[in-house]
């Protein structure tokens, strides 16, 4: 949708995904294959300043508005969305440390971020801890020689090869995020491997024990850590996904349309028949949609309006579901070799649905963007009762009135 970029804008996404046709996805299948992503890669993003393209510019970043952060993410999804989980957490430490880190923590660790100096990594998810965030393991816990760090996280993107973490945990039966870097004693990463999706992604166990923890390292106030630091990344990781998984139903798209258009069944190209155009139709049709949600969405965040958290919400819901129904569509088109591993809707097909879990299960979208569209009927009808009795006997005034600030949390699994 051009109309709804500035011109400023699309030059930046004919920037973007000329970047992503040369140095990304001629490479994808062979860094899926392989597990990892090599090294000069992330530094070339790193050069052209997309690893702290939001971050504002006295923190070293670009300053960039976030429907262009929203065209980055698009982009590298349509090439590889385990490339894209890079710039994804990259964003999602960065954002969380600007707006909670201390005036030090800003300053050692900012600059290098938004550089690609050091990448970052989310650390939140645990073994026996999803979507149940308030329930973390970890525990941080202050001895004679300070504070020391313990427990488990899984699931960590890019925890492979990130330089720091930030990290979850309770003290004193407060959850608490803290900074601790690669190479802390009592630190072990474990690669995590042979994923169904992302499997480049550079997932890792991160097993603490005993790893002292400077004061200096805690991001904002304990108690305040799942409350106020975590919505700051997730937002962003769920902005980003959202715009990742629209990338990979444009790929989608365009792969499908493509094969239509030149595969031959006799005298007889594959888009002439009505079973293939039904496909498509239903694929570019989510495409048209999806794209305006997402830019409705960043335009939303990057305008601060109170619908922001609601548009971001419905845009990774639908842009998620939409790319694993257009993966599998893509896929059923191409018949058998679209089942092959050189295929990209073969890629694609693994990745969606790593789309759906990420930063917040299709389940548990559901069930906030359930509870917000309640809650607005019910306000209405308190706003215009029928019976003065009616706003106190309403079931959904006590329902949402015991809602509790985390219910509305998402994080990644």
């Amino acid at each position: 949708m051009p109309a709804l970029l500035t011109e400023w804008q699309r030059g930046k996404q004919k920037e973007f995904s000329s970047f992503v046709a040369r140095n990304v996805a001629p490479f994808a299948e062979s860094w899926d294959r392989e597990q990892r992503i090599p090294g000069h890669v992330i530094a070339q993003m790193a050069r052209a300043g997309y690893l702290g393209c939001s971050l504002p510019r006295e923190h070293g970043g670009q300053g960039w508005d976030l429907v262009t952060f929203g065209l980055l993410h698009e982009a590298f999804g349509r090439g590889s969305s385990a490339l894209t989980g890079v710039l994804t957490v990259q964003a999602m430490v960065w954002a969380a440390l600007s707006k909670w880190g201390t005036a030090e923590q800003k300053r050692t660790w900012l600059g290098p971020l938004a550089k690609g100096k050091i990448i970052g990594a989310f650390a939140l998810t645990e073994p026996a801890v999803g979507s149940a965030m308030q329930t973390l393991g970890a525990r941080l816990d202050r001895n004679a020689g300070g504070l020391v760090l313990n427990g488990t996280k899984k699931w960590i993107s890019c925890a492979q090869f990130a330089s720091v973490f930030l990290v979850f945990a309770k003290f004193d039966q407060q959850p608490v995020a803290c900074l601790v870097p690669r190479g802390s004693p009592g630190l072990r990463v474990e690669p995590i491997s042979d994923l169904m999706g992302f499997r480049a992604g550079g997932l890792a166990l991160l097993h603490f024990e005993d790893v002292a923890v400077p004061d200096g390292n805690l991001v904002g106030k304990p108690g305040f850590a799942l409350s106020h630091v975590a919505p700051v990344g997730l937002q962003q990781g769920r902005l980003s996904t959202a715009c990742s998984a629209l990338g990979l139903l444009r790929g989608c798209f365009e792969e499908s349309t493509a094969y239509a258009a030149t595969r031959r069944i006799g005298e007889t190209s594959a888009g002439e028949l009505g079973m293939v155009r039904s496909l498509i139709a239903r694929m570019g049709a989510d495409l048209e949609a999806a794209t305006a949600l997402c830019y409705q969405a960043c335009r939303a965040a990057d305008e601060r309006i109170p619908e922001a958290l609601e548009n971001t919400l419905i845009a990774k819901y639908f842009a998620s579901r939409a790319a694993v129904r257009a993966a599998s569509d893509a896929v059923q088109i191409r018949g058998a070799s679209g089942c092959h591993a050189s295929s990209a809707v073969s890629r694609y097909y693994r990745d969606a649905k790593i789309l759906e879990i990420i930063e917040g299960t299709t389940q548990v979208h559901e069930d906030l963007l359930g509870g917000i569209f309640v809650d607005r009927a019910a306000r209405a009808a308190v706003s215009t009762p029928s019976d003065p009795l009616d706003h106190e006997r309403s079931p959904a005034r006590h329902r949402f009135a015991s809602r509790s600030r985390e219910d509305c949390a998402i994080q990644p699994h």
